[in-house]
């Protein structure tokens, strides 16, 4: 069962919306129900020589146990069509948002955390799985939770099954980010990036309400130097020394909270 916090009776009665955030660079997915936090996933985005699209798009249909038809591209050239099973490319499900490009589940979980598709969005297949059901619940698919659950078991049938709703699904690629209580930066991974990683990471403290003037210019400088594979992080408190609590927002945290309700509530959802 999994936790949803949900701040304040409004975010409860509104029955905020679903979508799906992607972060390319941090290697990240969320799903989320208005702006509540509901799963977190590490994907494996596509190369340089093969970048995800990146935008706003919008989840149309689901295939559970889907073929995998190889593309009409060079690198497939000598590839062949693969039924459902351990060994498929896309895994146990996908979720169509672009024509020829999906949200999957994989079975090459060691490509995970790395730009390792030929576009595609690769999750693990457990992880896949869980961020279908939710998508269908959350795009008004017409079934039963048992219903639902079933077709998820099933590990051999394809079943195609289409959105009443499209869920909204945002592919961005920020460089440096401010997320929780911390400011992240990323490799450049597709080499698009126009500014310096540092001048990313002054640009994402100001996004979030932060006085850069307020900031530890050698810290920075630090936090954007050799930047690991996963990114590197520091917590806020250790660039801003002197800055107002209340300039310490972060953004992302932001996204996720009903700003005009102080009060939080635990909500259990078989999602």
């Amino acid at each position: 069962m999994w936790r949803i916090w949900v701040y304040g009776a409004a975010a409860l009665l509104a029955q905020p919306a679903a979508r799906i955030d992607v972060n390319i660079p941090a290697y990240r997915l969320e799903a989320l129900m208005g702006d509540a936090l509901v799963r977190t996933v590490t994907l494996a985005p596509g190369s340089a020589k093969y970048p995800t699209p990146r935008g706003s798009f919008a989840i149309t249909s689901i295939e559970w146990n889907p073929w995998w038809i190889p593309p009409d591209s060079p690198w497939a050239a000598r590839e062949h069509p693969t039924p459902p099973g351990p060994t498929n490319p896309m895994g146990r499900v996908k979720l169509n948002f672009r024509p020829m490009y999906y949200l999957h589940g994989t079975p090459f979980e060691r490509s995970l955390g790395t730009a390792a598709s030929h576009g595609c969005v690769r999750m693990a297949n457990g992880d896949a799985v869980a961020i279908a059901q939710f998508v269908e619940r959350a795009g008004g698919v017409q079934l039963t939770n048992d219903e639902i659950a079933r077709i998820a078991e099933d590990t051999s049938r394809t079943r195609l099954i289409e959105l009443p709703n499209p869920v909204p699904l945002e592919i961005r690629y920020d460089l440096a980010e401010v997320y929780g209580d911390r400011l992240f930066v990323y490799r450049d991974v597709y080499g698009i990036g126009t500014r310096s990683r540092l001048a990313d990471a002054y640009a994402a403290l100001a996004e979030a309400g932060i006085d850069t003037t307020l900031v530890d210019d050698q810290q920075m400088r630090r936090l954007v130097t050799r930047i690991k594979q996963s990114g590197n992080s520091a917590p806020l408190d250790s660039l801003v020394g002197f800055a107002p609590r209340d300039q310490r927002a972060a953004a992302p945290a932001a996204r996720r909270l009903v700003a005009a309700a102080p009060a939080c509530t635990l909500v259990e959802a078989s999602w």
